[in-house]
Order: structure tokens, then sequence, then C-alpha cells
């Protein structure tokens, strides 16, 4: 105890002060160390916030897992899916399972007075999971579902709105159209508008009451175009799929019913974003490339301008272990001063465009209106804990130098 109180004095007695080289480029090991440690910070957040933000928008608009007719998908002629309790009180007892529910779609050509567009109408029941649409709503209300009399109430995207001129309030027509059957037409009021920052795949999507669809596509009560389900978490999905395909098979019998996960429809956007954890990754390692060089620089002036030092500690018997341990204790002070600054300049950074967006992004683009960030304290710990260790490990190697030092030349000339 009494040689690691003795080491730690050392270490703040031979600390570089005003004026000295070494001084100067200690401030500047410490100021990169922070920079590197901020955009380490600033670049895992990011990452992890497109995930849980692309995550969060693609199955609140669509569902973690969908079940529909192997004959139908998204087509103009849909076939329907009989329901079947059985499958749904099986599926409910899967680890992961959150939810639920069946749907109805029918795609068509979507109609105002000044405008036309291609859309998807998707109907919907009252048990559905309409918290996603709740917090993504910015005008009106969600359209009204389940109730005895049905309500012929629409919800379209801001995006969409936009394009055919109308407002909450507004009356809209659905026009569609099948090989097997005549032109369909059928008006709505528009109940709300929402808007989720992706208006290159909300563009299309409307929601309504599933009598509705049901009704256009001549179907019965117990006819839709498949199943809606959610999981507790995302990291669940590819389990609660495979179950869900599973008893798909054996449930669905001669109808052969098809299971999709989210990736499974979104395949170019979740290879995108595993690009981003090779740039997340690349990042890393080039920051702490350029913070172990800095901070081998200052350690190697450090140890340069106190050569006699060193001779004098060695001469009154101190060995070459506690000598080593002195300068690396030298080093994790900057470091940890520099991390200490680069996590205030990070998070600050983080906080700011979380509450503001102000780093916008071309939605068309990137699917998104602004620059995402998230946050777990599994990396950040991480981070933490693997920039010091690693600097540490590598910073050993100058402070290596001081076992070549000799006392008697040294102090020859002293």
């Amino acid at each position: 105890m009494a040689r690691e109180r003795v080491e730690l004095f050392l270490a703040s007695r031979i600390a570089p002060k005003k004026g000295e080289r070494s001084g100067a480029m200690t401030g500047i090991a410490r100021l990169c160390v922070a920079i590197c440690f901020a955009v380490m910070l600033v670049a895992l957040s990011v990452i992890t916030g497109f995930e849980v933000a692309m995550h969060e928008k693609l199955t609140g608009m669509d569902a973690h897992i969908t079940v529909e007719p192997s004959s139908s998908h998204y087509t103009l002629d849909n076939t329907p899916l009989t329901l079947n309790p059985e499958f749904e009180q099986r599926v409910a007892t899967f680890d992961h399972f959150r939810s639920i529910a069946p749907f109805a779609s029918r795609a068509g050509i979507i109609k105002s007075n000044t405008a036309m567009q291609g859309a998807y109408l998707r109907g919907v029941e009252e048990h559905y999971d309409s918290l996603f649409f709740r917090s993504v709503l910015i005008e009106g209300s969600l359209p009204r579902i389940g109730t005895p009399e049905r309500k012929k109430d629409i919800l379209l995207s801001q995006t969409l709105a936009k394009l055919l001129e109308v407002e909450v309030g507004d009356k809209v027509e659905f026009v569609f159209n099948s090989p097997d059957s005549p032109i369909r037409r059928d008006a709505y009021k528009v109940s709300g508008i929402y808007s989720t920052g992706m208006s290159s795949m909300e563009q299309n999507l409307t929601i309504t009451d599933i009598r509705n669809v049901q009704r256009l596509g001549g179907w019965g009560e117990h006819q839709v175009s498949g199943y809606m389900i959610m999981a507790d978490s995302f990291d669940g999905v590819e389990e609660l799929c495979g179950n869900v395909r599973a008893e798909g098979y054996m449930m669905g019998g001669e109808e052969m019913w098809r299971t999709l996960s989210i990736a499974d429809n979104y395949p170019q956007i979740f290879d995108w974003l595993a690009t981003h954890d090779i740039n997340g990754a690349v990042i890393i390692i080039i920051m702490l490339a350029v913070a172990l060089l800095n901070m081998v620089s200052a350690l190697l002036i450090i140890i340069f301008e106190r050569i006699r030092t060193i001779g004098t500690l060695k001469a009154l018997g101190m060995r070459n272990g506690s000598v080593q341990r002195v300068f690396l204790i030298c080093g994790v002070r900057i470091v940890l001063r520099g991390m200490l600054w680069g996590n205030l300049i990070g998070g600050a950074l983080l906080i700011i465009q979380h509450l503001t967006g102000f780093v916008a992004l071309d939605a068309e683009a990137y699917l998104l209106s602004a620059v995402p960030v998230g946050f777990e304290w599994g990396w950040w710990l991480g981070l933490n804990i693997l920039l010091p260790v690693v600097l540490l490990l590598l910073m050993m190697i100058p402070v290596a130098i001081t076992s070549r030092i000799r006392p008697d030349q040294t102090l020859k000339y002293q």
C-alpha cells in the first residue's frame, strides 16, 4: 500500500507543468481523447437511434409478423383467409407474444376533388394495437372502429393528405378494380392525419374499419387478408416467427398460409441498417487509433523531459516496474480527464439533437426527417470501460522505454 501511495505521489509531481513542452502536448492529448470519445459516443447513439426508430416505425405501420394466404401478398385480388380461433389461442401461448389481430386490405386509387393517388386501404378491428398511430397522430382523431354501426372513417398520412389537398373532415373516394369483379367505389370521411417522418413509406397507407374492406371484397365477417402479430420485443421476433410459421403450416390446411417477419417484408432496409453497424465499428477503430497516437506522443515527451528524474529514482532503488507505473498513472489521468469532457460534450450534443432535431435528414433518402438518437446503458458503460483499458494496455509500449534508461548515464553530468 505504501508503494502505491508513493507511485501516486510521484505521478502527481511528474505531471507536466504549464510552460513545459509536455504540458502543451498533454493538453492536446486530453483534447484528442475528449473529441474521439465524443465522436464514438455520438456515432453509437445515432446507430442505435436509427435501429430503434426504424424498428418502431416499421412495426407500427406494419407488424412484427404477418400471416396471410400464400396466393395473396398485397395484390389487387386478395384471397381471403378464414379466421381460426384455435390458431389465435395457440399463438397467444408462445414466448415473446404480445398481440394478434386480423386485418383486411385492398389496393386501389384514392381521389379527392383535385388529385388522385395509388393507395393501400387497411381495415382493422377494434382490438388492433393502436398505440403507434396514436403517438404519430398530428390532427383529428383515429377512425371509429368496432362501433355497432359501421363508420366510413379513414386515417391518412400527412404526405397523402398534402398530395390530395384534403384536411380532417373532407371526403375522399376510393376506386378499386379487380380482374374478377367490376370497378367498385367507396367514399370515406377523413377522421385524422398522421405523420411518421417516413414520407416515402407512409404515403400510401390508410386505415379504416375492417368491415369496410370486407364489404368491398364481398367477404363474410370471418374472412380477412391475414393476421398481424406483435412480439414483446424486437429481439424475440425471429423465435416467435418460427413458432408461428410452424403452427401456420399445421393450421392452414389447404389454404397454405405464409408467415413473414418484418425483416422478410423489408429486407433492403434491414440490410441498410446492418451496414451502420459496420460503419460504427470502423469509426471506433479509427478514433481509438487517433487517441492512441496522441497518447503515445504525449507520454514519450513526458518521459524524455523526465529522463534525469527517472535516473534519480532508479539510483534511489526504485525498480523498473514502479517507474513504469508512475508514467502509466500519468497517462491514465490524461485519458480519464479527456473521457470526462468527452462524455459531457457528446451527451450535450445528443440531448440537443433529441430535443430539437436540429440535424435534419432528407426523408426520401433516409426515411427519417431528423437524425435519431438512442441510448443504452450497456454500450455506454462498455465504451467507458473499453477506451481506458485499450489505451492503458497500448500505453505500456512507450512506457517500457523507461526500463532502458540507466542512472549512471543520466546522472553523469549533473
